[in-house]
């Protein structure tokens, strides 16, 4: 029996199944058989041409488990970010994040568990956000409700510090997905919930000029070690265009940051040409700095590196 003719965005229920004549037997059976995966009590998945990553399975899981509290609770925090596409920063692809749509007393704010409202291996739901709630539906009810995007963006900081709200915040804005009113909007909405300060601080320095992650991350380490800098600045050298990752602004010092995408094709060519483009930058006075995750997580000799790229080029 084809399963696609019941699941939707991929994903099926048991009792989905069983208006096909499918049981959890058959079910257990196809998954053996890895046609399926079992995503959590009474949710499957199709399995496609690609083996699916842990982003993909937390992504599929999200859907079932919107779909399953419905009524109750909206997909949030980094799950509503990975069923947007939107990249993330050490979220944790163990456990599903909902939040509450349905009121409930306030809390003591000396209970320790104020925060959640379920909290069981795989899923957590938060407790309602003053004024969000849900909405009117158009009767599809396959499709999960999700919290406004700048709340799960702010909600994924809370949940696992400041650049896991500012990669997909830059994502979101170079997208047009959200306006830096939107992120303000949340954060107040939020306020008084720990950790929202550096949250907010980092929010604040959000800019959709950021193309990547790892760009992001490089941009809020800077800042924070109190330099001003400058993203995607346009050259023009030897004739030729090139685009810097950022300027120390007012200086002639680079910071590039070196991801592993750069370089996947392992080609010489692309090598070269990177080296080419280093070599005419230092030909017309720019002092580079090449970055790497590695040195962002020692900001202090990242700091020693660009104080000496900033002398060598005064």
């Amino acid at each position: 029996m084809d399963l696609r003719l019941v699941a939707r965005d991929g994903v099926f229920s048991t009792r989905d199944a069983e208006r096909l004549g499918v049981d959890r037997h058959a079910l257990t059976r196809r998954c053996r058989q890895g046609e399926l995966i079992r995503l959590t009590r009474g949710w499957y998945a199709l399995v496609t041409d690609t083996t699916p990553q842990p982003e993909d399975v937390h992504r599929l899981t999200a859907l079932a488990l919107g779909r399953q509290f419905r009524t109750r609770a909206m997909v949030s925090h980094h799950s509503l970010l990975l069923c947007r596409r939107l990249p993330t920063f050490r979220a944790d692809l163990r456990t599903v994040h909902l939040t509450s749509a349905v009121d409930a007393p306030r809390a003591d704010p000396q209970d320790p568990r104020r925060s959640v409202t379920v909290r069981r291996p795989g899923l957590t739901i938060h407790r309602p956000v003053d004024g969000i709630r849900l909405g009117t539906t158009d009767g599809d009810d396959h499709r999960p409700v999700g919290m406004p995007l700048a709340h799960a963006i702010v909600q994924a900081g809370l949940l696992a510090g400041p650049v896991s709200a500012l990669v997909p915040a830059d994502a979101a804005l170079r997208a047009g997905s959200v306006t830096a009113g939107d992120l303000a909007g949340a954060v107040a909405d939020l306020r008084g919930h720990t950790g929202i300060g550096p949250v907010r601080v980092a929010l604040g320095r959000a800019d959709g000029r950021h193309e990547s992650p790892g760009e992001s991350r490089t941009a809020y380490v800077l800042r924070s070690l109190g330099f001003d800098v400058e993203p995607q600045l346009e050259l023009v050298v030897g004739g030729r265009r090139f685009r810097a990752d950022f300027r120390i602004r007012g200086t002639r010092v680079l910071v590039e940051f070196d991801g592993a995408v750069k370089y996947a094709d392992g080609r010489r060519e692309t090598l070269f040409a990177e080296k080419q483009r280093e070599d005419a930058l230092r030909r017309d006075g720019w002092t580079v700095v090449r970055v790497v995750w590695a040195d962002l997580d020692d900001p202090e000799r990242l700091r020693r590196r660009i104080l000496d790229a900033l002398a060598l080029a005064a």
